[in-house]
């Protein structure tokens, strides 16, 4: 990689929100030589997106490190004829499974930090072992197969390991059979890195616990690294031995938990760009899916093949891909869900749009501005919830029942005939979905 690019990824990252970062700038491939510096999209979604919202700010900072390179800013070129194979280690690590890949946001960032330490100090790492444990689809097998690339990449020769938990238990299953349980440790024990998938299934199978714990003292004695994944903490996996959960926890124990509202709409621009889906996604379509599937990254992933497997049937220009035609596509996946919304929660997240306190909304301001908010977060608070027009008033400033209807009216006038002000409500309906 480009030196001075390595440098401005470590300055942009501190510039610009993760999610940005993960989704538009992560993806830039950059060529450098003694008088430029050439940054290559992936693809032209992304050549775009840089060259509208994030050009000024990747030039100043490649500026801020070297002045003397002219920048370029371009598309990969496609590859022409069959890429030449590397030899490496045969691990089965899934080969979009990288850092590079990654999403970044408050959900994931610690567990990246923390694996990525670990991948570029296999050796050294005190986070030995490291366990990411959460519910399914949250992403924790993408993060433990990424520090084997990267732990690949840092140095070709070191072995890594990766083995889904029943994988490991049938394989210890048949050399008992055969008679050929010393190999199957010796193959276990041989690994520099072992990265080892689901090990909550292990609990109750006593004579795989047995030959794991023989394996985890090897490893973890002979100062090699070891990766879990886990569906919960630990020590709460029920029918595990003692020993087991106190080397475990002996370790770092880190909790994966579902993505924000923002992370899952950069998911989901990032893997709209993937050459498998391929559709032309913009922040606002992102955001409104994100907005109702809230569970895990596989799920968005379905509803993304979903809308792809839509819009290409339909034979839909994929410049054309509304709201409604999302709505089309995703059926019930999208059905806005019925939720109980506490009238507070909505001027808070009123006041925070419109860069308000929640006292303006109460106060006899009359600046247009906060007239705007005040009416908005009535007409939602009418919306969302079942009080009365008269009690909606005494939350704002003991206002009267004619000057509530009157926001009402105003507001879902404008709604209908100001894209800007449908913009607002949506946006704001959105963030109470996802408290």
């Amino acid at each position: 990689m480009s030196k001075t690019w390595a440098k401005c990824l470590n300055t942009l990252k501190d510039t610009i929100p993760l999610a940005t970062f993960s989704v538009w700038v992560q993806p830039l491939k950059a060529i450098e030589d003694e008088t430029n510096l050439s940054l290559l999209a992936p693809n032209t979604s992304v050549l775009n997106y840089v060259n509208k919202n994030l050009k000024k700010e990747i030039k100043s900072s490649i500026a801020q490190h070297n002045k003397k390179l002219k920048v370029y800013i371009g598309v990969s070129p496609k590859p022409t004829g069959e890429p030449q194979s590397v030899k490496q280690h045969s691990t089965p690590l899934f080969p979009e499974y990288t850092f590079d890949n990654l999403v970044l946001g408050n959900a994931n960032q610690m567990a990246y930090g923390a694996t990525r330490q670990i991948a570029e100090n296999i050796k050294t790492s005190p986070y030995n072992p490291f366990i990411i444990y959460g519910e399914s689809g949250l992403g924790k097998t993408h993060l433990m197969q990424a520090a084997g690339h990267l732990a690949q990449e840092k140095n070709p020769n070191i072995k890594v390991i990766y083995v889904p938990l029943m994988d490991f238990v049938r394989n210890i299953t048949t050399s008992l059979r055969h008679n050929t349980i010393e190999n199957i440790k010796t193959y276990y024990q041989s690994a520099d890195l072992l990265l080892v998938d689901d090990v909550h299934l292990i609990a109750g199978k006593e004579k795989s616990q047995e030959e794991f714990f023989h394996i985890f003292n090897f490893l973890f004695n002979t100062k090699k690294q070891i990766i879990f994944t886990c569906d919960q903490p630990p020590k709460n996996i029920k029918s595990l031995e003692e020993r087991l959960k106190t080397r475990f926890s002996q370790g770092l124990n880190l909790h994966l938990t579902p993505p924000e509202l923002e992370m899952r709409a950069a998911i989901l621009l990032k893997k709209a760009h993937n050459i498998k889906i391929n559709i032309n996604l913009t922040e606002d379509t992102a955001l409104f899916i994100a907005g109702h599937i809230t569970s895990n990254v596989r799920d968005l992933e379905g509803a993304l093949l979903k809308l792809k497997a839509f819009v290409d049937f339909s034979k839909i220009d994929h410049s054309f891909i509304t709201k409604d035609v999302i709505e089309s596509a995703l059926g019930d996946l999208i059905k806005p869900q019925v939720k109980n919304i506490d009238i507070n929660d909505i001027q808070k997240e009123t006041a925070k749009h419109y860069a308000i306190t929640v006292s303006d909304l109460s106060s006899k301001s009359r600046k247009q501005h906060t007239v705007l908010a005040r009416q908005m977060a009535i007409f939602i608070s009418h919306e969302l919830t079942t009080l009365s027009l008269t009690k909606i008033g005494k939350h704002f400033g003991n206002r009267d029942h004619s000057t509530v209807l009157h926001a009402n009216k105003k507001i879902k006038k404008r709604v209908l005939e100001e894209a800007e002000i449908k913009s607002d409500y949506e946006l704001i309906k959105l963030k109470l979905a996802n408290l």
